[in-house]
């Protein structure tokens, strides 16, 4: 099994930019059901999925969020700076 940097960062590669916002700001803010709707928008993807349901405390699967988050932060930056760069011209 990959480690969860590469899937994560592969996973976020391919979603589209909408789905990638929603992640991206559900998990920024943390309102509410957000924690909620991520894991049931990542019930979704078998192996993102199954790493998280190997979570055994309520600690390691925010922990998971958090690297979740930090993955989708960086895919995230990454196409609003390309988007802003592409606007400029």
């Amino acid at each position: 099994m990959k480690k969860p940097e590469v899937y994560l960062k592969e996973y976020f590669q391919k979603i589209s930019d909408e789905d990638l916002k929603y992640i991206h700001t559900r998990l920024d803010q943390r309102i509410g059901s957000d924690v909620a709707e991520v894991c049931e928008f990542f019930s979704e993807s078998k192996e993102i999925d199954k790493w998280m349901l190997s979570a055994e405390t309520s600690d390691q699967l925010y922990d998971m969020l958090d690297l979740v988050h930090t993955s989708a932060s960086k895919e995230y930056e990454k196409r609003s700076g390309a988007e802003a760069f592409a606007m400029q011209r």
